[in-house]
């Protein structure tokens, strides 16, 4: 027999996705034709969420719906506007109009809607975002993270919650101990804000219940316009939407995987209660939580 291998139970599922055994027949007397194509693929599902890809290693777990997020609305010029009012008061950049912002954001969008590999996130939570410029002599990501950035997201999380608390865990911890991941592609992101201004589109949980090693682990898979989540681009998305992204104790926590701080075995992250949001260590980068979720960053292909 020339396919020894081939099982009778082989041959009838070949049958069945060929339509049945007279379609099969037609094939064969030419009838019909045969198209072999590959699979499409598809990297996230109808929520959003990025698909596990076959073979990961590190841990995922199905995301717990109790721990949730609600999109907020992009409708009317003014929902840009009130959103980039909160990055000028926290960062003060030069020349920025909400008419740059609006037409930037829905530029990606649309970039984001015409990529098949991509279209499903926007099912998801997006959030558009400005990140402002930084300084690019002696930079230090740690330093910059404290003093500008975390900065910024204490200032508009009481700002929105006069009755909260905001808690650095790591205050004073953090210049001289924080470095980009391998993989991660935030070096992307780092020198394009040294440059200037960078829009972007904010994915604030596509990876919840993924641990941060899976998170990383599954960048290998992604094309390269995706950005693992950080620190500059959390803090800021939290800057600017401390309502939707600091709700309660039922939004999910952020892991900032592409960060490693101090060793190989911590990174950082933030968790949001009813009366505080807090930063913090993370250093069980091997355990998935089912609240629990990596970001993603997209620049746009250009």
């Amino acid at each position: 027999m020339k396919y020894g291998n081939w099982t009778l139970g082989q041959t009838e599922a070949l049958l069945n996705l060929l339509g049945g055994e007279e379609k099969a027949k037609a094939i064969l007397r030419g009838e019909k034709i045969l198209r072999i194509e590959a699979p499409e693929i598809k990297l996230f599902d109808k929520n959003g969420r990025r698909i596990p890809p076959k073979g990961l290693q590190n841990a995922v777990c199905d995301p717990d719906k109790d721990f949730y997020l609600v999109q907020t609305e992009f409708r009317k010029a003014k929902d840009y506007a009130n959103r980039l009012v909160r990055f000028q008061e926290a960062f003060h950049p030069g020349p920025v109009s909400a008419a740059d912002f609006e037409t930037k954001s829905k530029e990606l969008i649309d970039e984001l809607k015409a990529n098949k590999l991509f279209a499903n996130l926007l099912k998801g939570i997006y959030l558009p975002a400005v990140l402002p410029q930084i300084e690019a002599k002696n930079f230090d990501y740690g330093r910059t993270l404290e003093q500008t950035f975390l900065s910024a997201v204490e200032s508009a999380y009481k700002k929105q919650f006069p009755n909260r608390s905001f808690c650095n865990y790591r205050k004073g911890e953090l210049e001289g101990q924080v470095s980009i991941v391998s993989g991660a592609r935030q070096e992307i992101l780092v020198e394009r804000m040294k440059r200037g201004i960078v829009y972007a589109i904010y994915f604030p949980n596509p990876l919840q219940g993924f641990s941060p090693l899976a998170s990383r682990e599954q960048m290998s898979e992604l094309p390269e316009s995706l950005i693992l989540g950080g620190g500059f681009d959390t803090c800021v998305a939290l800057m600017m939407y401390p309502d939707v992204l600091g709700r309660d104790w039922h939004t999910p926590g952020y892991d900032l995987s592409a960060l490693q701080w101090r060793s190989l075995g911590c990174s950082l992250c933030f968790l949001a209660h009813d009366d505080e949001l807090y930063f913090d260590r993370r250093a069980t980068l091997g355990s998935a939580y089912d609240y629990y979720s990596s970001g993603f960053l997209f620049l746009g292909s250009a």
